[in-house]
């Protein structure tokens, strides 16, 4: 284990380096800088500035740059030698695989004529007019403005899953919400022989995964593009490489964590915690992780994020292709 965990952690940082220089040249608002020169020579901004397909770029960038920042948090949190952070980094890879989603939903439909307005209005306008007070979220209901009419709805990300995240979405999510929020059935990891506690020491090398795991489905979808402008041959290769590098790591670890999990028998501590819920033997939750890293290997050869080419794989090794220069 120890092994995999040094070279999850070496790719994080390989992740985070080329993340980093991604965002620092090429993520720049192409929508909202149109919008900018429009408005400062006519004092007007048009639908069509206003719902251009440009902002899908804009909000990929924005993701991708929230993504970045949150994968440092995690880096910096999975770092600590006092204390094992893992359940807290869940809560933030649950954030970087949310926005995965939802900038994979407005990249894949702002350029269908009959969606384009609602996307713009449900991911752009609506969220900035409720941050600057504007409008008004009524929860489930939508964003209303002052006067409570309807602008835009608030999207639960399962309802606009795509793909192959259809395939283990309901596994993996509900894991990570475990840890979001003031979930009992995280108790096995707060609770000793003595009590309650702060020191649990779980799920380092499944962490790594997660968090190279949801992260790479962002960098997928944003830079491994056709088009994406990566400054030259050299380099774009280079960013080609990494996500190649990445989901072959990724396939290696879940084929051991599968395994483990699969066979590691239920701690003497869940067997006390179970009888919260009464006498029969509850299955072993590890089970339950085995079974979603099942399903979430399989989606690594999704060929509809991006433009990685995934169709041949072989000895362990994907056949890498380019992008055309």
């Amino acid at each position: 284990m120890d092994s995999f965990i040094s070279m999850c952690s070496k790719l994080v940082n390989r992740l985070i380096m080329k993340s980093r220089n991604f965002c620092n040249i090429s993520c720049v608002p192409d929508g909202l800088m149109d919008i900018l020169k429009i408005y400062s020579a006519t004092g007007v901004i048009e639908d069509d500035s206003k719902y251009s397909s440009k902002l899908s770029y804009d909000y990929d960038y924005f993701a991708f740059a929230k993504s970045t920042k949150t994968l440092l948090a995690i880096h910096q949190l999975l770092l600590c030698k006092d204390y094992n952070f893992s359940e807290d980094c869940f809560a933030l890879i649950r954030s970087i695989f949310e926005n995965h989603i939802l900038s994979r939903y407005v990249r894949e439909n702002i350029d269908d004529n009959e969606k384009q307005k609602e996307v713009v209005d449900n991911f752009v306008l609506a969220p900035l007019g409720v941050s600057f007070d504007y409008y008004e979220s009524h929860g489930r209901s939508g964003i209303f403005t002052k006067n409570n009419e309807k602008v835009g709805d608030i999207k639960n990300p399962r309802s606009i899953i795509m793909g192959k995240e259809k395939d283990y979405y309901d596994q993996l999510y509900p894991f990570l919400c475990q840890y979001t929020h003031c979930s009992y059935g995280a108790i096995s990891c707060y609770f000793s022989p003595s009590g309650f506690t702060y020191t649990g020491h779980k799920f380092l090398l499944l962490t790594y995964l997660l968090t190279i795991f949801v992260f790479t489905k962002m960098y997928e979808g944003v830079i491994t593009v056709n088009g994406e402008d990566l400054v030259d041959n050299k380099t774009m290769k280079s960013y080609y490489d990494l996500a190649y590098d990445s989901l072959e790591l990724q396939i290696k670890v879940m084929d051991i964590l599968i395994e483990y999990y699969r066979d590691k028998p239920q701690e003497q501590i869940e067997y006390i915690i179970e009888k919260y819920i009464g006498e029969g033997k509850i299955d072993n939750s590890n089970f339950k992780i085995s079974r979603m890293l099942t399903k979430m290997k399989d989606s690594l050869f999704d060929n509809e994020i991006g433009s990685l080419d995934k169709s041949t794989f072989t000895n362990g090794c994907f056949v890498r292709k380019y992008q055309e220069w």
